[in-house]
């Protein structure tokens, strides 16, 4: 089955890219991975066992979490138990939680068994006693047993993980008295804040946040555009309850990145710079300037050479700029000089403690943003030219060096300049 993925990714020019995402992942602890939140209405869907056996046969176990809010409702219309719920959580009596319980272990032992059917290692979670839970109390109504998280075993997820297990949870957990009916959404959170994982995603119907006229937004800063995004009604209803709730996350645990995708995006999500959803994420804070004046020159030289395996020439600062993207901490950078009249990108590089970060994604929108017509280069053995051949209106190679552009096409002695300028970045 992995062999079939890779082969499919090939045939896109994607493995390089996935390549790239990869090595970054297997640096991390195995349960700092990713914890992966499947909706209710997605769960079903074949391509998420294919794509989480396939992360389970390149040594990566993501944490999941799911729900089963329609399968649940079905299922007590089937018993002819009435449904009510209070707030968006559905108030839970002994009969309820049986229902609820018994609906919950089924859809997880059927998740489990598929993943490991197609090649997969993953096990079902939920009576290891890695979650534990109390009533939870409302003003004015009795929910009966639905309850709040109290406490997520870390140590037992480190444990499945490092051990090359993807762990399977429900959105339930055992109290003192029995088991409580938990929300989805409540209960991964909780995971993320325990575990701080390199991404948290959610996988929804929607594929992502949508603005008001339906279309899904591609990444948003939480600090700098959510609260306008909310102040324009531009996000409404549900998809703005879960947005606040995820900008409190964030606000625990800064260092994740927060994407929603469909379900059959989730590999798209992970191991492309683009994705395919919304990517959530806390402060950029990039800075934008006219020259390298104001930045730390040192720092900047350190990124490019981590980042391209050379050595910068001696006199690169000197040189003029039209523009310098740098994020704060110089984790990523897109240098923009002028050549013929038109912006030409010379360097942009994200550091390898910040890539699968969506980084990249959100200082390449800056420069989209800044430059309507832009050309760049790049070697032939850049594993990035596959995604900045989708970033292109057009492309020419010549030689060990492949010229790019969006706008309007450059003419041929501008292509050729890009193609023949000296090499700013040389072996040691």
């Amino acid at each position: 089955m992995k062999d079939v993925v890779l082969n499919t990714l090939r045939m896109f020019g994607l493995d390089r890219e996935v390549a790239l995402f990869h090595r970054t992942f297997t640096q991390l602890p195995p349960h700092r991975f990713a914890v992966i939140k499947i909706s209710g209405k997605t769960l079903e869907q074949t391509s998420i066992a294919q794509d989480l056996a396939f992360l389970s046969s390149l040594g990566l176990s993501p944490i999941i979490v799911h729900g089963a809010g329609s399968q649940i409702d079905r299922e007590l219309g089937k018993k002819g138990i009435a449904v009510q719920k209070v707030n968006g959580l559905r108030v839970t009596d002994q009969k309820t939680m049986n229902v609820v319980q018994k609906v919950l272990d089924q859809l997880t032992g059927k998740l489990v068994a598929s993943i490991n059917r197609k090649g997969g290692r993953a096990i079902n979670a939920n009576g290891m006693h890695i979650l534990s839970a109390s009533k939870m109390t409302t003003v004015g109504t009795d929910l009966g047993r639905v309850g709040k998280i109290d406490h997520v075993d870390i140590a037992q997820l480190r444990s499945l993980c490092q051990s090359g297990f993807i762990p399977v949870l429900a959105s339930m957990a055992r109290g003192p008295d029995g088991w409580y009916n938990v929300n989805a959404d409540s209960l991964a959170r909780q995971v993320v804040r325990k575990v701080k994982p390199q991404k948290f995603i959610l996988i929804t119907s929607t594929g992502g946040i949508l603005d008001s006229g339906g279309k899904i937004i591609s990444t948003i800063d939480v600090e700098q555009e959510l609260p306008e995004l909310l102040r324009r009604g531009i996000i409404t209803e549900g998809m703005r309850v879960k947005a606040e709730e995820i900008q409190r996350l964030l606000q625990e645990v800064p260092q994740t990145v927060v994407e929603i995708c469909a379900p059959q995006s989730l590999l798209q999500e992970l191991f492309t710079i683009k994705g395919s959803g919304t990517l959530l994420r806390s402060g950029a804070n990039l800075q934008s300037v006219r020259s390298f004046r104001s930045l730390n020159k040192a720092a900047i030289r350190a990124l490019l050479e981590e980042s391209f395996g050379k050595q910068l020439i001696a006199d690169y600062f000197h040189q003029p700029v039209l523009r310098v993207i740098a994020e704060k901490s110089y984790a990523g950078i897109a240098i923009v000089k002028k050549l013929n009249g038109r912006a030409y990108l010379d360097k942009f590089a994200i550091a390898k403690k910040a890539q699968a970060t969506g980084l990249a994604k959100i200082i390449w929108q800056e420069i989209r943003a800044a430059y309507p017509e832009l050309i760049w280069r790049s070697s032939v053995h850049n594993p990035i030219n596959p995604w900045y051949l989708k970033q292109a209106d057009g492309a020419h190679k010549a030689g060990d060096w492949i010229a790019f552009w969006y706008g309007e096409k450059p003419d041929a002695k501008t292509i050729q300049k890009v193609l023949d300028l000296p090499k700013t970045l040389v072996n040691a």
